[in-house]
């Protein structure tokens, strides 16, 4: 049964694998953290024994949404420390921040930061719809939500991105 789960969860991983890394990403902002996160998340799966019940693409992604959620407050905390440590340390940020500002006249920058405005869990929801190619029903299955709910912020999400970009142009 063992081998089984892990021929279903190579399979998926192949076939999502530029999602799963997206969701990630989405998640933590970061892409070497979004790549441990997926790593993370299928070394759990890998020792599981039986699958589980319902569909495994959307375990899977949920798994690998919380193995971000969990990058990202590893991250934080150990940010908090060194903050509180040496006070001078989150000036970094701003530089970069501003360097990413300069280039919003391209479309992709411009999409990306209409995407950035969007709260973490309408973000999260069009990613894995239009990246990662998930039903609304997946969707509700990785966020523990109801389809029509995820369904709404979806649509809710493409007209606050629809008029940011006729905004930025």
């Amino acid at each position: 049964m063992e081998s089984v789960l892990r021929t279903k969860l190579e399979q998926l991983y192949r076939k999502h694998r530029q999602s799963l890394f997206s969701v990630a990403l989405t998640v933590t902002g970061c892409s070497s953290m979004a790549e441990d996160a997926v790593h993370e998340a299928f070394a759990r799966l890998c020792q599981k024994s039986e699958p589980p019940e319902g569909s495994l693409a959307s375990y899977v992604f949920a798994a690998v949404r919380n193995a971000a959620i969990d990058c990202r407050r590893r991250q934080q905390h150990q940010r908090s420390i060194t903050e509180s440590i040496f006070a001078s340390a989150g000036s970094d940020s701003h530089l970069s921040n501003s360097s990413a500002t300069a280039n919003q006249n391209d479309e992709t920058e411009s999409l990306k930061s209409a995407i950035d405005q969007l709260d973490e869990l309408s973000r999260q929801i069009v990613v894995m719809k239009i990246f990662s190619e998930l039903t609304f029903e997946e969707i509700a299955g990785v966020l523990e939500i109801p389809s029509a709910t995820a369904a709404t912020r979806y649509r809710r999400a493409i007209m606050k991105l629809e008029e940011e970009l006729r905004r930025s142009s």
